[in-house]
């Protein structure tokens, strides 16, 4: 419980300096204030940025007496006193905002986030609903909404208005973070209800699989496949898991085996057949690893890294300025990634079988300069690790000089 209030009082802050500004700015358009009510105002809004919530408390307090039909005065009054530790006086003031204008954005809002923090689940859920139906665009709202619900043990319910944040905020660490957190009890409990019907069936040995193979624990999760296997052997998908995790512990033989028996039960396998196309060119066979690398694109170009393979495999079969398109087309699907360092180096190579010097230099110096950048990022990482925990980072000695020098 501490923890989740704790997170209740920083997004309470986080969202009350937005409420703020509205409502500071709404103040000429909603009551006229007198120049005392406006300097009040003014001097509780600088008071809640720096932190002085008893201040502010004061300054707002001024501003309601002041004025006492100004109902953002109200809503910031709450905000203040939640701030200050006084929660039930902060209902009282954000209550009377809503009376004085019920369709006054944020005031279910926090009055749902009082009621939440003071375990009055059912009660705030209907005043985070009501926030949604007032503020259809508020992410805050959407996300408590979906808080709630997990509070009350009601994942299934949590998604939709989780969702619905994501979709307005997908860059707000606290929407993902609950968003994911909805989707794992819910899937827990999908498993759950799955081993309880029978804890042996291929279902249940292949989320185990998945689980270990997650894990990196890639013995058990190739045991957990082949029990699958055996149990349903025509179940696509299997083989593919399956041969993923041979590759991992190198049993190429069976690698082989296992994607072409994934081939044999769904033709139409895009990742089946990229995965068997690039081993069969990285194994030396060429022809049907070009072929199936082809097709696997053919079926869903977004399988980049086919391009480079593709290329690999035309290089082999001496088909040179077809290779090269294949390399520029891994280079365009991210220029920035470590596929295309790879793939200005085998550029390289197929523009100097060409005779094309000039782009063969070209594509080596990208080459080249890529990777040093990408050795600079690997020192760096590496410096950092080895650092010992007690020991404090080291001072840019060019800034530590011109520090003495201004001394």
């Amino acid at each position: 419980m501490s923890r989740r209030l704790q997170k209740a009082n920083v997004l309470f802050s986080i969202v009350g300096g937005a409420m703020l500004c509205l409502a500071t700015e709404a103040a000429a358009q909603q009551v006229a204030l007198d120049q005392t009510a406006e300097q009040a105002m003014q001097q509780g809004t600088k008071a809640m940025a720096a932190g002085n919530f008893s201040v502010a408390v004061a300054a707002y307090s001024a501003v309601t007496r002041r004025a006492p039909a100004f109902a953002e005065g109200y809503l910031n009054l709450g905000l203040a006193q939640f701030q200050a530790g006084e929660p039930d006086q902060a209902k009282t003031a954000l209550e009377k905002a809503q009376q004085l204008r019920p369709t006054l954005r944020g005031a279910n809002l926090f009055l749902g986030i009082i009621a939440y923090r003071q375990n009055r689940f059912k009660n705030a859920e209907g005043l985070f609903e009501r926030e949604t139906r007032l503020d259809p665009h508020s992410a805050k709202a959407y996300m408590w909404l979906g808080v709630c619900r997990l509070a009350e043990n009601d994942a299934q319910g949590a998604i939709a208005p989780l969702d619905r944040a994501y979709a307005l905020d997908s860059k707000d660490a606290d929407i993902l973070y609950h968003r994911g957190h909805a989707y794992f009890q819910v899937a827990n409990a999908s498993y759950d209800a799955m081993f309880k019907l029978d804890h042996d069936s291929v279902r249940v040995h292949q989320v185990l699989g998945e689980a270990y193979a997650q894990a990196y624990r890639t013995d058990e999760a190739i045991n957990e496949f082949e029990v699958a296997v055996k149990i349903a052997p025509k179940q696509p998908g299997l083989h593919e898991e399956l041969g993923d995790q041979y590759w991992i512990a190198g049993k190429v033989d069976k690698v082989t085996a296992a994607y072409r028996e994934e081939l044999a039960i769904d033709p139409d396998a895009a990742t089946a057949m990229y995965k068997l196309g690039c081993l069969l060119v990285m194994s030396q066979d060429a022809s049907d690893g070009v072929q199936l690398l082809r097709q696997a694109l053919k079926s869903d170009p977004s399988l980049s890294d086919a391009h480079y393979y593709l290329g690999d495999g035309l290089m082999n079969l001496g088909q040179d300025e077809d290779a090269v398109r294949e390399f520029d087309a891994a280079i365009a699907a991210d220029p920035a990634n470590d596929r295309a360092m790879s793939s200005y180096y085998k550029l390289a190579q197929a523009y100097r079988e060409l005779h094309d010097q000039q782009h063969a230099q070209s594509a080596m110096q990208n080459f080249l300069q890529m990777r040093e950048a990408s050795k600079q990022r690997r020192d760096e990482r590496a410096a950092q690790m080895v650092r010992k925990r007690t020991e404090l980072p080291v001072e840019d000695p060019e800034r530590a000089a011109m520090a003495g020098g201004a001394g």
